[in-house]
C-alpha cells in the first residue's frame, strides 16, 4: 500500500495540507512525518503498537504518517478517559512506546512505504461495558475516505475543519479524506471553511458561519429536526466500517455508501472494502461476521427504495454529545461501592447533548447523596459517563424504568 500523504506531497507539494497558527503545505506535513518517523525509528518494530494520548494538533497528524512508515499500529487514547482508565488502555494495548508531548528534536529518515497491516487501533464501546479495540488497515481505510469524498463533493483547496477528535474514527475520517482529495484540514475555524462534521451538541452550542460552506456532515447522535439554511448531510456511520456508512442532504433517507442490507429484525448489517479487520486483544484479531459475510451492528434501521432510516439501538447503548455510553459499564463501577446492592442506568433527555445518563441505585446507606457517587465515579469515569442523577430505590424496578426514555 502506497503512503497517502507521500503522494500527496509528490503531485501537490507547495498546496495547503493544514490551517493552523501558521499553515503548512503537504511537502512540509510530509516532511514532519519523516522527522518523526526518524525518532520513532529505533524503538519500533513491525507490528508494535504506539499509544498516544494527545490534543488535535499537527504533529497528531504527522504521528500518524510516521507510525505508517515505521510500520507500527497507531493506538489514539481518548483525552478525557480519568488516569485509571488511562492505564487500563496501555495495559491491554502493551504498546512499545506512550507518546503524550513532543519535546524531542528530530533526524531525516529516508520513508518507509507499504506498512502492515493493523494500521491503526481505536477503542470503541462494547456490548458488555468493556470498551473494545477495533483495528484498521490503511486499505479499509482509503476506501471509506474515497466513497466519501465523491458523495460530499470534496475537491483540491477545499477546507475541512478538523472538528472531531483524532482518537475517534470521525476524525480520522477527516484526515484521509482531506489528503486523499488535498483538500486542508483546518485546526481552527475560519471563514473560508467549506466542510465540517459536527456532532448534534457541536451545532447546538456554535452555529457555523462559513459564507463558502457547502457540506455540514451531521452526525453520531439522534437529529430532531434538520436545519433549513444550513447545507446539512445528515449521516450514518460506525468505527467498525472506518466511518461513514451513508449519508444524505437533507433527508433522513440516508443512501447507502458502503454495502448494506437489513436482517429479519431490522439490524443493519454492513460489508465491504471499508470494513475493519477485527477486534484486536492480545495480538490477535477476531472478525464477528456472520455466515454471509456480514457484520451486525446492533443498530435497527428500515430501507425503503433503497433509502436507509436509522431507527434505534438494538442494545442499551445510547448517546451523549456524540459518545457512545454503555449504562453497564456505569453499573459495573457503581456495583463496586460497598453499600450499593443494586443498580441501573439508563439515558433522560438532553437538550444540549441529546441523552445523559442518570443512575438508580438500591443501597445499604439512605444517606447516600448525588454528589458522593459523582464523586466516587468521577476516578473511575470521564465526566460525561457520570450520571446527572441519582435516584435511591428498594428494589429497583426496571420494567418500568426500561421504557421511559
Amino acid at each position: 500500500m502506497s503512503d497517502l500523504l507521500k503522494e500527496a506531497a509528490s503531485s501537490s507539494p507547495n498546496q495547503i495540507a493544514l490551517f493552523t497558527k501558521e499553515s503548512a503545505t503537504f511537502s512540509q506535513l510530509d516532511e514532519k512525518a519523516d522527522r518523526l518517523a526518524a525518532l520513532l525509528s529505533p524503538y519500533i518494530s513491525t507490528g508494535d503498537r504506539i499509544a498516544a494520548l494527545l490534543p488535535n494538533s499537527a504533529d497528531f497528524i504527522a504521528l500518524f504518517f510516521a507510525s505508517l512508515r515505521v510500520k507500527a499500529a497507531l493506538c489514539p487514547l481518548n483525552t478525557r478517559l480519568p488516569p485509571n482508565q488511562i492505564k487500563e488502555c496501555i495495559k491491554r494495548l502493551s504498546p512499545a512506546l506512550f507518546i503524550s508531548s513532543f519535546d524531542a528534536p528530530f533526524e531525516k529518515l529516508p520513508s518507509i512505504s507499504d506498512p502492515s497491516p493493523p494500521s491503526l487501533l481505536l477503542f470503541t464501546s462494547g456490548t458488555t461495558g468493556s470498551p473494545k479495540i477495533a483495528a484498521h488497515s490503511l486499505s479499509n481505510l482509503l476506501a471509506n475516505a474515497s466513497a466519501a469524498v465523491s458523495f460530499l463533493d470534496l475537491r483540491a483547496n477545499d477546507q475541512w475543519l478538523l472538528s472531531l477528535p483524532l482518537f475517534h474514527v470521525g476524525g480520522i475520517g477527516i484526515l484521509f479524506r482531506c489528503i486523499l482529495a488535498r483538500a486542508a484540514i483546518c485546526l481552527s475555524e475560519t471563514d473560508t471553511l467549506t466542510h465540517i462534521s459536527y456532532v448534534p451538541t457541536q451545532l447546538y452550542r456554535k452555529k457555523p458561519t462559513s459564507k463558502k460552506l457547502r457540506c455540514l456532515l451531521l452526525g453520531g447522535a439522534p437529529i430532531p429536526s434538520i436545519p433549513t439554511d444550513l447545507p446539512v448531510y445528515l449521516s450514518y456511520g460506525l468505527t467498525e466500517m472506518g466511518s461513514l456508512v451513508a449519508a444524505s442532504f437533507k433527508s433522513y433517507h440516508l443512501s447507502p455508501l458502503q454495502q448494506m442490507q437489513l436482517a429479519p429484525d431490522g439490524e443493519i448489517l454492513v460489508k465491504g472494502a471499508s470494513l475493519f479487520q477485527g477486534y484486536w486483544e492480545n495480538g490477535k484479531l477476531h472478525l464477528p461476521l456472520d455466515d454471509n459475510g456480514w457484520f451486525k451492528t446492533s443498530d435497527i434501521g428500515a430501507m425503503e427504495n433503497g433509502k436507509l432510516t436509522y431507527v434505534a439501538r438494538k442494545d442499551r447503548q445510547f448517546i451523549s454529545g456524540g459518545e457512545n455510553i454503555q449504562p453497564e459499564e456505569i453499573e459495573k463501577e457503581l456495583l463496586k461501592l460497598p453499600h450499593v446492592v443494586d443498580a441501573f442506568v439508563k439515558p433522560t433527555n438532553d437538550p444540549e447533548f441529546g441523552a445523559r445518563p442518570v443512575a438508580f441505585i438500591q443501597t445499604t446507606n439512605p444517606h447516600f447523596t448525588l454528589k458522593q457517587m459523582q464523586e466516587a465515579l468521577l476516578p473511575h469515569l470521564p465526566k460525561y459517563k457520570i450520571p446527572i442523577a441519582l435516584t435511591l430505590c428498594n428494589p429497583i424496578s426496571r420494567s418500568g424504568l426500561k421504557d421511559s426514555f
